[in-house]
């Protein structure tokens, strides 16, 4: 059988993604029995959504080794512009830690986030609004007006979309 480990490292009790016979399984190290699944989802799914989990859980703690892994490990696997897939991962760990009360890490990160290039900031404060615009239904009128011309300005059709449903209110 040819296995092919998409890991950085194998830790007791976390999940891992391979690919054996042309299928990716996802093997759970602290599971019973074998722990080995079959991931019906295309590798760079399977790896945004790792990269979601690391996020969660070292945001909180005020660390981000595993979740910059993961960033530049889609970056480098999965087609995604390494600058945009670090500015998200530092500006979610920013917050996470933040919200936790780590002062000290959500700098770091806030700082890692500043260092992007504008590009990939732009893409990401815009892409932010538009997630906070569709579970709201809502977003301030300022907001939105930015949202919109990022829209227009790059051509962001898929983006223009998911704005159709967002309501601009003047507060």
């Amino acid at each position: 059988m040819n296995i092919l480990w998409h890991s950085t490292y194998l830790v007791a009790g976390a999940r891992h993604l391979f690919m054996a016979e042309g299928k990716f399984l996802q093997w759970d190290s602290g599971a019973k029995g074998n722990g080995v699944t079959a991931v019906n989802e295309d590798y760079v799914t399977v790896q945004s959504r790792a990269l979601l989990e690391a996020v969660q859980v070292e945001g909180a703690k005020g660390v981000g080794t595993r979740s910059f892994q993961l960033a530049d490990h889609l970056a480098a696997e999965g087609g995604i512009h390494r600058g945009d897939i670090t500015a998200a991962t530092s500006l979610m760990l920013s917050v996470l830690a933040r919200c936790d009360g780590e002062v000290e890490a959500a700098a770091r990160f806030a700082q890692k986030f500043r260092s992007c290039g504008r590009d990939s900031i732009e893409l990401v404060v815009h892409t932010w609004r538009l997630e906070t615009g569709r579970d709201k239904g809502w977003l301030p009128r300022p907001q939105y007006d930015a949202l919109m011309k990022y829209v227009k300005q790059e051509g962001r059709s898929d983006m223009a979309l998911k704005a159709l449903l967002i309501e601009p209110r003047d507060l």
